[in-house]
């Protein structure tokens, strides 16, 4: 890997610690300015109400003032009404009495009988040839109810008056109405005198409405009623406010609220009476309240500019972090830039002579004159082939980690028998160790599945390996349960499949749980650490959480620890189908007439890997060393298939599928794109350019020719005479295992150790090593030989099981 003079992962360090700091100090400010600002609202809320509170008490206080005094009056009025003299109704007789009751209370402007037909007798005036039936105070009273007047301009005297009016009940028991009304009436000006006094502040000013909303008492002369001239009611005019306010105080509702008046914004507090249907308010200017906020204001405005200011300073900070991470950034491009295209050079550079080399190696292997010893060469060309493809793969699989383009390939598997191959290579490294090993595999597991097999064998051989590696005595388990079923998708059945792998090892410690899954990390002793990069659970993990799960883990400290996950795995329908097709035999033709196939590549040896396999199943192949010669020979003999390469000189590849789908005698031409590019960008470009597959190099001769398949809808001629190594393999196993002599117990756990980690080499020198010690071992070394040069470490490693148990029989 290039490295640069800046990391990217020291980028990463320096942006998440930077923004760790400006989340700390952007967050402190918020939250102080979100609790200053609310504390301040909270507080100017409270000491608001308290401030409208003592206003509206002013109102109150006065209010309460005048509800005494007319109480008071009302009392006096009732009390006179039932004295004998009263209720004689003889105002001789009455006369001399009131008019010293009006001079020993001082309070009253004259005391009044009135007879029930509206006629009166009063103190001022003696007999009055006015009447009074139409006045409201005077008919409730001859109802039976006491009450106060609205204030009126007196017919007998013409001043301003309230009327308290009570009824005269007669001594006779049988009369159960009134014979007469009583009054005291008393001039405004005590109500006057008591409403003028309420105050809060300068400029201030209260009134008093009646029953009409009709001014009692206003500082304003223009609204109290004359002898010439009635007062105006505050519920008709103009000023919607005053008009709002008066409705208010006439349905006796009480409060004090903020609204304009005169032209300014003032509070207006407003309290009813309960002995008469008044309203008394008091009108205070706004900041006669509001100027004790003031403080409040002050320090509101102060976390105000500390906010701004702060901000400014994170505003600063986060273009100073920008600039500096612009520059980080442009750095570790370069450097992330250099290293894609070393790998991508380098790996077209090794993918390139790799495909002539495996190429040629299956080529010699589906020839029919190959003799057996050039057969084994050859297969040991094959083999570390695929073990230096497989190596190359693997880099490239840690670089898409880094990158996050890591894909999962699913295929079709039978699902108990990929388990028990996992589960028979970690058995032979339990016994290796003295542990047991426990295998449960749930009933009603699916037959076969369609999933990822490279991807999820590498996920439990590592778990069950570091489960292994961790235990020294005790056992571990391994378990596969199905947890539900899963709705339908379409016609795929789905389960839910919970893998657990519990062991009785050291353990792990709470602090150290954080860390396993981090790369690098490792746990335990020196002795066990030194086993391992400390990469595998890492990756295992990011390979769990591609396959829509994550891994759990619970443990403690010397008793042994669990890792469990589950995933959704689909029900493979035509895996039987697959299998079948791929135990028919070597492929010799096709049926129907030839098709022509041009192969558009510079290198060589890569055309003449796909023109030496493909003409001897009766393909015509043309080749073309560069983009500009593809497209004339494909314009000139319009090819069934063309299978070209990317990187070209003159016309790469992306320009040559542009220009034959852009030509309309051959724009329907099937195109393979056949590359050693790593990158799933390349991979897509070409596609979305116009080609219909992707063919990794070096070419696999059985994806090649299922790509033909596919693409050219062909019918594959079977040799029938020859079946595949692994059918007489697997049936040697089956019938003639028991005529084998195998080797002692020793040489045969050496070789299950070897198949486990992929030896293969190791394993046919073993073969060769056996027949040479005794000609006894012959047909145990030959099936073994056979068994290694198909690769297939779950068939070697049950072969050599099975001989190892027929010592215990």
């Amino acid at each position: 890997m290039i490295k640069g003079n800046y990391s990217p992962s020291d980028t990463k360090m320096y942006s998440s610690r930077n923004l760790l700091i400006r989340f700390i100090l952007g967050g402190t400010t918020l939250i102080v300015s979100i609790s200053a600002y609310f504390s301040y609202q909270a507080a100017r809320k409270i000491t608001l109400e308290d401030l409208r509170g003592k206003a509206f008490l002013e109102v109150q206080k006065g209010v309460d003032e005048i509800e005494e005094w007319l109480h008071v009056r009302k009392v006096e009025v009732q009390t006179l009404a039932y004295t004998s003299t009263v209720r004689s109704l003889d105002w001789s007789v009455a006369e001399p009495y009131l008019k010293s009751e009006v001079e020993r209370i001082n309070e009253f402007f004259f005391f009044q009988i009135v007879s029930p037909d509206g006629s009166y007798f009063n103190t001022k005036v003696g007999r009055a040839n006015k009447n009074i039936k139409d006045r409201d105070y005077f008919q409730k009273a001859l109802a039976g109810k006491s009450n106060i007047s609205d204030p009126f301009i007196s017919r007998s005297t013409g001043i301003p008056l309230i009327a308290i009016a009570t009824p005269i009940w007669s001594n006779s028991p049988i009369s159960r109405s009134p014979i007469g009304v009583f009054q005291g009436n008393v001039k405004v000006d005590h109500i006057a005198e008591v409403v003028n006094s309420l105050h809060y502040g300068n400029n201030s000013y209260a009134f008093a409405l009646n029953s009409q909303g009709e001014a009692i008492v206003h500082p304003n002369s223009m609204l109290m009623s004359t002898l010439e001239k009635p007062a105006p009611s505050l519920l008709k005019i103009p000023d919607r406010n005053l008009n709002a306010i008066a409705q208010r105080m006439v349905n006796k509702q009480q409060g004090i609220q903020l609204m304009e008046i005169d032209g300014t914004k003032k509070y207006v507090a407003y309290v009813p009476l309960r002995e008469a249907n008044w309203s008394v308010a008091l009108v205070i200017p706004r900041q006669n309240i509001e100027s004790r906020l003031q403080f409040l204001d002050l320090i509101a405005l102060i976390v105000g500019g500390l906010t701004v200011t702060m901000i400014a300073v994170l505003w600063q900070v986060q273009a100073f972090e920008q600039a500096q991470l612009k520059k980080s950034k442009a750095a570790a491009d370069t450097a992330n830039h250099a290293k894609s295209e070393f790998l991508a050079n380098m790996s077209h550079e090794l993918r390139t002579p790799l495909n002539g080399i495996l190429g040629c190696a299956q080529i010699l292997l589906r020839s029919k004159g190959l003799p057996e010893p050039e057969q084994y060469h050859v297969n040991i060309i094959e083999q570390c082939g695929s073990h230096l493809l497989t190596l190359i793969n693997d880099i490239l699989d840690l670089s898409k980690i880094e990158a996050r383009k890591l894909e999962l390939h699913s295929q079709d598997v039978h699902f108990s028998s990929f388990l028990q191959g996992i589960a028979e290579i970690c058995q032979i490294r339990a016994e290796q160790k003295g542990i047991l090993f426990v295998y449960e595999l749930a009933s009603n597991l699916p037959t076969a599945v369609h999933v990822d097999v490279k991807r999820l064998r590498q996920v439990l051989l590592n778990l069950l390996g570091n489960a292994i590696k961790f235990t020294d005595e005790g056992k571990v388990s391994f378990k596969v349960e199905v947890i539900e079923r899963l709705p339908a998708d379409g016609q795929t059945e789905k389960y839910r499949i919970h893998f657990s792998v519990k062991d009785t090892g050291i353990g792990i410690t709470p602090t150290q749980l954080d860390n396993i899954f981090l790369p690098f990390e490792q746990v335990g002793e020196k002795k066990h650490q030194i086993e391992g990069t400390g990469l595998g659970l890492a990756i295992t993990r990011q390979l769990v959480q591609m396959m829509g799960s994550d891994i759990q883990v619970k443990s403690q400290l010397g008793q042994g620890s669990t890792f469990w996950f589950e995933i959704a795995i689909a029900e493979a329908s035509e895996w039987v189908e697959s299998a079948m097709a791929a135990s028919k035999g070597q492929i010799i033709g096709f049926e129907g007439s030839p098709r022509t196939i041009l192969m558009v590549d510079d290198r060589w040896e890569n055309r003449t890997v796909i023109t030496n396999l493909l003409q001897p199943l009766g393909f015509n192949v043309v080749e073309a060393s560069n983009g500009k010669e593809g497209l004339e020979k494909a314009i000139a003999l319009k090819p069934d298939l063309v299978i070209t390469d990317l990187l070209m000189p003159e016309m790469d590849g992306f320009e040559l599928i542009k220009h034959l789908r852009h030509t309309p005698s051959i724009q329907d031409v099937k195109i393979i794109v056949s590359s050693a590019s790593v990158f799933e960008a390349d991979q897509h470009r070409s596609l979305q350019a116009g080609g219909d597959t992707f063919l990794s190099k070096p070419v696999q001769v059985d994806e090649l020719l299922h790509q033909l398949e596919c693409h050219l809808d062909l019918v594959w001629i079977y040799q029938q005479s020859e079946k595949q190594i692994i059918n007489s393999s697997a049936t040697t196993l089956d019938s003639s295992s028991d005529k084998l002599t195998p080797p002692s117990p020793d040489v045969l756990r050496e070789l299950m150790n070897l198949a486990s980690k992929g030896n293969f080499n190791d394993i046919l020198k073993w073969a060769d090593k056996l027949e040479e010690t005794d000609t006894k071992f012959a047909p145990f070394a030959n099936q073994l030989r056979q068994l290694a040069r198909q690769f297939d470490e779950d068939l070697i490693l049950k072969f050599l099981i099975e001989k190892e148990n027929d010592y215990f029989l």
